[in-house]
Parts: C-alpha cells; sequence; structure tokens
C-alpha cells in the first residue's frame, strides 16, 4: 500500500477482527492455543513498530 497511515488502520482492524475470532472461537487444543498466541503477539509486536516508525517519520518536517 501506499499510505503508511492506511496500512496501520488496515493492520489494527485484523488484529482486532483475530482477537474477536480468537475469543469467539476458543480451542482446546493446547498447541493451537499457543500458535494463536504466538500469530497474535507477532501481529501486535509488527503493529506497534510500525506504529513507531510512523510516528518518527511524521515528526520529522
Amino acid at each position: 500500500m501506499k499510505s503508511r497511515k492506511t496500512w496501520l488502520i488496515v493492520k489494527g482492524v485484523l488484529i482486532l477482527l483475530f482477537t474477536l475470532i480468537v475469543f469467539a472461537y476458543p480451542t482446546e487444543d493446547s498447541f493451537r492455543r499457543w500458535l494463536r498466541f504466538a500469530m497474535l503477539t507477532i501481529f501486535v509486536v509488527s503493529f506497534i513498530i510500525d506504529l513507531t516508525r510512523y510516528k518518527s517519520n511524521s515528526d520529522k518536517p
């Protein structure tokens, strides 16, 4: 995507959607639970990194 702001919004919505799916359809399988947790953690960390880069680049004139 060309706009980083748009990409951050899309990524945030996808994280929210994935979180809702995790809570709406819980699993009893321990492996799947940890896999979902790892995926969500990776998505959130990448979102925070992208947001930090966006804020630091937007502060520059």
